[in-house]
This record gives C-alpha cells, structure tokens and sequence, in this order.
C-alpha cells in the first residue's frame, strides 16, 4: 500500500479489490504519452498571463519591486569596506583550488562564496555593479521564492501580503545586503532557504522525487554559502511537523519518520556530514579567528543584545536611527524606550495569535529556537572571545527576518493540510469530531486592524532603510578606489614601489599584514606592476599610496629607527667593516632599510636583519644619495657590512640609516599643491 500523504486523516479503509487501481503513470507511460514541447510551453504561456491578470500577484510583485528599489538605494550608497578588500587580494593571489575554495576565512566556510569572489577578481576586480547587482539579484529571488512559498503553503490569500512586506522590507536584512562580504554569505543563504522549504513542501505533498531532490540541492547551495545552512534540515523538519503532519508535535515527528523516512534520512546525512566536515577544515585551519571557547562576559552580552534588542527592534521595522557607525555601516544599539516598544508590539502580535488560532504558538517556539540555535550560539562561539560589538550587529540575526516572516503566517494563517484536516473531521488516528483551526474567526476589524498594521510598519521600515543608507561612506571609499585605479595607470617605469596601511575605513587595523597596499591593491593592477608592489625591489626612488589613494613620493616613516653619525663626525664609522645598531624589527612587506650616503663608485655592502642577509650594490652618488632596501624579517638587530679596508669602500660614507615603514611625502592630491603654487606665483 503506497504511503498516505501527511494532508490524509486516516479513516475507514477502502474495500479491497481483485485489480490494482494504479493512480499514477508509470515511467514508460509518461515518455510515451507526455505531451510534447510545443504544448509545455503553451500550457506555460496560459499560466504566465493568467498569474499576470491576477491582481494579488500583481500587488505582491510591487511589494518586491519597492523592496529591490530600497535596496538598489542602499547599494548606490555603499562600496567595498574591509573584508571584500581581503577577499580579492586573496583570491588574486590564490589559484581556483580546493584549498582555495575550503579554506576558513574568519571561520566561515563558503566555497560557493569563494568561488564568485574568484570569478570577478579574474573578469572585474573591484567592480561594484557586479558584486552590487548579483547580490540583489539573490535578494529578488529570494523574495520571489517566498511569494510562491507562500502561496503553495496557505493557497491564494490576500493576506499572504502581510508576511511578504514583512520580509521584503525589513531593515534586518538591509545592513548584511549593503557589505558585500556579508553578503556573499547571507543573502544566498535567505535564497536557499525558501527553495528548501518550498520543494520540501512539494515533495511531502506529492512524494514526488524530484522534488526531494531538489530540496536537497537547495540545502547543499546554502551550505556553499554559509555554515548557517547546516541547519536547515532541522528547520524543514520543524516546519514540516508542526504544520503540515497531523497530530501533536510527537505524533507528528513520528508520523514524518514512518511516512517519509528516507527523505528525512538523507536531510540528517547531509546535516551529520557537513557538521564532520566543518570540524575536520577548522581543524586544519591556521589561526584563530574561527570558533573558540566563548568567555562568559562577551557571551551575554551578546545573548542579550541580539536575542531581546537587535532582533525584536529590527524584525518589528527599527531601528529608525542606526549608531554607532561603523566603516561598514551603522549598528543598532536602540534606546529603552524603543526596546520597551518593541517588545510590546511582538506580545501583541503573539497573543492575538494565540487568540484567534489553535496552535499558533508552534511557529513561536521554533522562531526563538531558530534564532538562538542558528544565528546567536554560532555567534557567540567564533565572536564571544573578543568582539562585544557583535552585540549590536544586526547582520548576525538578518535571515531571522524571513523566518519571522514564515511564522507570522503560520501563527494567524493555517497551512491547506489544516483547513483540509478541519473540513473531513479531524486531525489524525482517534480524532472524533472536525476541529476548525481558529478559534475565533478573524472579523473585519481585525483584518483592518491587520491591515492598518502593515502600513505602519512599511513606513517605519522605509524610513529605517533610508536612515541606514545615510550611514555608509560609499562615496569617499569609492572615491579612493578609483584614484588608486588612475594611479596605476600612470606608474613610474623605475622606483621601489613599497607597501604602506590603506586607510583605516577600507581595512581596519587588526587585520595587519593584510591590511597593507601591496596585499590590497594588486588585483587593480597590471601584471608587471602587480609583480612590482607584491615583491618590491631596491631602489633609488620610492614611491607609496597615500590615504587619498595617489602614488607619491615616500621618505622613512618618523615612527621607524634612525641612526646618524654624532656631530662631530660626518660619516658613520664602522669597526671592522661592521656597524650595529639594536633594533625592534616587527617584519613585514612594508619593512624597509634605507641608505643615506655618498660613494665615489659602486660598492657593495650587506644589510642584515635577523635571517635576512641581503647583498646590495650601492651606485655611485656624488652627494645625498639614496637607496631603499626592502628586509621583511623579524629582528633585534640592524647591521651594515661595507668592506673591511677603507681602499675598497670606494669613498662611501654613510650619512644616516633607517629601518621602518615608508609614508609619504605628500598628503592629498599632490597634483593639486603644484596648481597652488603656481597660482601664487611660488
């Protein structure tokens, strides 16, 4: 006997008969008699303009239009900020590998992520159209996805409206759209979400396989993205039990397992060898920037900002104002008054809830455990160790938006296997009489109410998304990447072109090494000049990105050692051929040695930092020569070497030796201080 689908009560039984009623074509049946090519597409032309006609797809498709125009707006004021830089660098300097796509950036692992970012930096690097318009083409179809998860859960009602603005609007999900390295991982991740529940919805109606199959697929695309999606298996299944199985949550759970185990099977295989897999890469990770063992202060902080000030303010259409700001945007960080005011609002959306429909506290529970198990303990274990700021992140609780969206329609909508259950009498084995699943049905007040409800919360989410764009700096770091990108038009054919910190607002300063021009800024340039700023030569001449992005003349930062002679002498005089001078070298790419001296002729010397023992030809220079010696190691001592008798130094004399990053000579446009100083006759 075929399996009974989870919408079927169980009833009297059939009477048997002597030939098998067969409900359904067999495989050879459906190749032989399916119809053909020209009659699908004219059965998807009548569907398209019939959905076209229909004004509740109409009105839905402007709910998700102004939504995608409210982004677009948040994109325009945005740019690339901190960790999208590291990205490209990465990828620029990485090959399409395994290792490349498997690697833990910051204890995420997201190959499919990886791999997008692989591909623009190979077609176009820093190109913000592209990295903009891709994550909002995800966002669009995400929202897409839930108009239509929607409409299969509950059938075509108008007030599948109210849970789509919800969602399409809601300021949580506006911060981690506007940085695109968050991005990479979020948004995806919202698109596999709503694919999985849909198909999983299709597959538990109809047992059709593709569609289990393609719920599959859906759970392995978001797992590409994020480490969040391990956790979708555990949502289908709780979605599923509470909602679209029979019975009490027991029952339920029992009756998925008897009626659709494989399925259910293979979603804890995938949920069971993602979680293996994860534990073996951050094993074989290096560094620490991946999961740990939270301490106790920076943890409840971020329970308590996340779980009872973030989420509830930003689900509900907060913050209105948006601070502190950061270089990636503006925090929530609310006052009392409107965490009092949202938490009002949520126990009036629960107990009206509770009032109106049986069983509308199921979608609650799973909303908290959502929210506590997917987004604020996994937050808790990579940041809870140093970060309280991620207490105030609205992007760690983003995709909670479009879960909270999901149960507030299962809280006052029922699902068709509920309305179906209440019209044939009851709700599974020994149920005895039909239970409708309201309590008490909603009345015109109520819907107006609902409906008024709406509206305030679209204009405070409007307001709050506006509000959060006026917090980006997208036009000052756009503003440096393009004359980064003129500057490396125009490079200088010699001269050391030597790493110095991009400005704090495009990389933080934590990130160290990797926060330096010459690890950043590559992807933008040439080969040669790529080849140029990532392995430095000796030179005469150096040259460094100031913070408004030209490459101008730099000279020994005055945050470095310097040693000149005393000033009775001219000349540092060495004994033995060897001058020493202790140091505290930190190392690095930006670590550079610089010679201030006169020679006669070329001579040769040798500069030792720590392990590094660099052979350098000094040319000749009559007076205030100058040469710049790259020496990346980790040092407590800087020593010259010139040759031993004073015959074979050619008349060197050193007048002065560095060690230290290189700054520039010209803060600003230095092509604007000329045009002054002609201006002013100078």
């Amino acid at each position: 006997m075929p399996p009974v689908p989870p919408t079927a009560s169980e009833g009297p039984k059939a009477p048997e008969t002597s030939a098998a009623v067969r409900v359904r074509p067999s495989d050879s049946e459906i190749e032989e008699e399916g119809p053909a090519l020209g009659e699908r597409l004219r059965t998807v032309g009548v569907a398209t303009r019939r959905l076209a006609s229909d004004r509740l797809v109409l009105a839905g498709l402007v709910v998700v239009a102004v939504a995608v125009g409210l982004r677009a707006y948040v994109l325009s004021e945005s740019y690339f900020v901190e960790d999208d830089y590291l990205f490209f660098a990465s990828a620029y300097a990485g090959t399409l590998s395994p290792e490349y796509l498997f690697t833990l950036h910051k204890g995420h692992l997201m190959p499919g992520a990886l791999f997008l970012v692989y591909l623009q930096t190979t077609l176009w690097p820093y190109e913000w159209w592209f990295s903009a318009g891709s994550m909002l083409a995800f966002q669009a179809a995400a929202l897409l996805g839930l108009l239509r998860l929607l409409w299969v859960l509950f059938g075509r009602r108008r007030a599948l409206l109210i849970p789509l603005t919800v969602y399409a609007l809601a300021p949580l999900t506006v911060p981690v759209l506007g940085w695109w390295s968050a991005a990479l991982n979020a948004v995806p991740f919202q698109l596999a979400m709503v694919l999985a529940l849909l198909w999983t919805v299709r597959h538990l109606r109809t047992e059709d396989p593709r569609a289990a199959w393609w719920a599959g697929g859906a759970v392995v695309f978001g797992m590409a993205f994020t480490v969040k999606a391990m956790f979708l298996p555990l949502l289908l299944f709780g979605v599923a039990v509470a909602h679209l199985y029979p019975g009490g949550v027991v029952a339920g759970a029992r009756r998925a397992w008897r009626l659709h185990r494989p399925f259910w099977a293979a979603m804890a295989g995938l949920f069971v060898a993602y979680t293996v897999f994860y534990l073996v890469r951050m094993r074989a990770s290096e560094g620490g920037e991946g999961a740990g063992v939270p301490e106790a202060r920076p943890a409840l902080t971020m329970l308590r900002g996340l779980l009872t000030e973030v989420f509830p303010v930003g689900a509900l259409g907060g913050p209105l104002e948006w601070g502190p700001v950061t270089p990636t945007g503006g925090l929530i960080d609310p006052r009392g008054v409107v965490v009092l005011g949202a938490w009002a609002v949520f126990a009036v959306i629960v107990l009206t809830g509770l009032w109106f429909r049986r069983g509308s506290w199921r979608p609650w529970v799973l909303l908290l455990g959502y929210v506590v198990v997917v987004d604020i303990v996994p937050t808790i274990i990579a940041r809870g160790r140093f970060q309280d700021v991620a207490a105030t992140d609205p992007r760690y609780v983003a995709d909670a938006a479009l879960v909270f969206a999901l149960c507030l329609a299962l809280a006052y909508l029922p699902t068709r296997e509920e309305r179906a259950r209440s019209l044939v009498g009851g709700a599974g084995e020994g149920a005895k009489t039909a239970v409708g699943p309201y309590r008490v049905r909603p009345r015109r007040g109520a819907r107006t109410a609902a409906v008024l409800a709406t509206v305030v919360y679209a204009a405070a989410a409007g307001h709050s998304t506006y509000a959060y764009a006026q917090t980006l700096s997208g036009d000052r770091l756009h503003w440096y990447l393009d004359t980064v990108r003129a500057a490396l038009t125009d490079v200088p054919e010699e001269g050391g072109l030597y790493a110095r910190p991009v400005p704090e607002d495009v990389v933080l300063e934590w990130n160290g090494q990797r926060r330096l021009s010459s690890w950043v800024l590559p992807p933008l340039a040439s080969p040669e000049v790529a080849r140029r700023m990532v392995d430095p030569e000796e030179s005469d001449t150096a040259y460094v990105f100031n913070d408004a992005g030209y490459l101008v003349p730099a000279r020994p930062s005055e945050g470095g050692y310097m040693f000149a002679p005393g000033p009775a002498d001219d000349c540092l005089e060495p004994w033995e051929g060897l001058m020493s001078w202790p140091v505290r070298a930190d190392g690095g790419s930006d670590q550079i040695v610089s010679l201030g001296y006169t020679s006669e002729e070329d001579v040769d010397v040798v500069v030792a930092v720590g392990d590094d023992w660099i052979e350098v030809e000094l040319p000749a220079a009559s007076e205030n020569g100058t040469w710049y010696v790259p020496a990346g190691a980790v040092g407590e001592q800087l020593s010259v070497f010139v040759p031993q008798d004073e015959e074979d130094r050619g008349g060197l004399c050193l007048s002065w030796v560095s060690i230290g990053q290189m700054e520039p000579t010209v803060e600003g446009d230095p092509w604007a201080s000329e045009e002054d100083g002609r201006a002013t006759g100078d």
